[in-house]
């Protein structure tokens, strides 16, 4: 994502496309990512792969309880969402 400047939509990442692996992001903007975001996409990722496991079955990211269509909606535009308006 650093090579497209972090590009939320398809069109911003399009624009950038020609960045993509032309370069290393710095070591200090990995370290950063690491120790801001490492264990949230972990978390994330086991969640997904729950999500598979159970047979598609609706339960929210943060709590993992089952929820409502209208949340689950809500949890697959993560970017339109803050966090604090997810839970």
């Amino acid at each position: 994502l650093w090579d497209i400047g972090y590009a939320k939509t398809w069109e911003e990442a399009t624009l950038l496309l020609d960045d993509l692996y032309a370069a290393r992001p710095p070591i200090e903007d990995f370290l950063e990512w690491r120790d801001e975001r490492v264990l949230e996409e972990c978390h994330w990722y086991g969640w997904f792969i729950d999500y598979w496991m159970e047979g598609g079955l609706m339960r929210d990211m943060f709590t993992h309880k089952i929820t409502t269509p209208e949340h689950w909606n809500m949890l697959m535009v993560p970017t339109a969402w803050t966090v604090d308006e997810l839970r």
